[in-house]
């Protein structure tokens, strides 16, 4: 990382869930109150700040979405890509089941890999698509799993801690996806 270059990864998550219009002001201006910090102060001190204004500001942005309108199409979007992702665990637990491990147990031990994977796959599908479309389909899947674990869904008891990290990790693979693999919607392409 260069000393007036901002934290990489806390650039792709405001590029997540910033609207497309209004990216290229928004994150400019960010990184430039960034660099007169890092050299009035240190990169460590800016870093921090940086870090501060992104957890901070993402939950008001989100908000706005739903002020402007512009969630529909997100939440349409994630909507059916989580129809797709049910698929794809239902056919990879009808897989696990008949073919690679009829018990039980084998299949509690894999479940949490193909569970994963398969929010791993939406998070970027939904990167690709539109913005906005991760953070609600991290909603989705999280509300999801609550039900789930709320209606004991799992014939086995399983801990707690179990069910705890299909209800973090399930949602963050969504969220962190996209920003990980720095994934840019069609329109952001076009522009850049």
């Amino acid at each position: 990382m260069r000393r007036d270059s901002p934290p990489a990864f806390a650039c792709r998550l405001f590029q997540t869930v910033l609207p497309v219009p209004y990216q290229g002001a928004l994150l400019g201006d960010l990184i430039e109150e960034y660099t007169l910090r890092a050299e009035s102060t240190s990169p460590s001190a800016a870093t921090r700040w940086f870090w501060g204004q992104a957890c901070r500001s993402i939950p008001f942005i989100v908000g706005s979405s739903f002020r402007t309108g512009d969630w529909l199409m997100s939440a349409s979007a994630a909507t059916g890509l989580f129809v797709v992702m049910g698929m794809l665990k239902f056919a990879a637990d009808f897989m696990i089941t008949k073919l690679v491990a009829p018990e039980q147990t084998t299949y509690i031990v894999l479940a949490p890999i193909v569970f994963l994977a398969i929010t791993s796959i939406g998070g970027y599908a939904a990167g690709r698509i539109r913005c906005g479309t991760a953070v609600f389909l991290a909603f989705i899947v999280m509300i999801t799993v609550g039900v789930l674990i709320a209606v004991k869904a799992c014939p086995v008891p399983v801990p707690w801690w179990y069910q705890f990290g299909f209800l973090t990790l399930g949602p963050l693979s969504v969220l962190l996806t996209p920003v990980l693999f720095g994934v840019l919607t069609r329109s952001e392409e076009s522009t850049t």
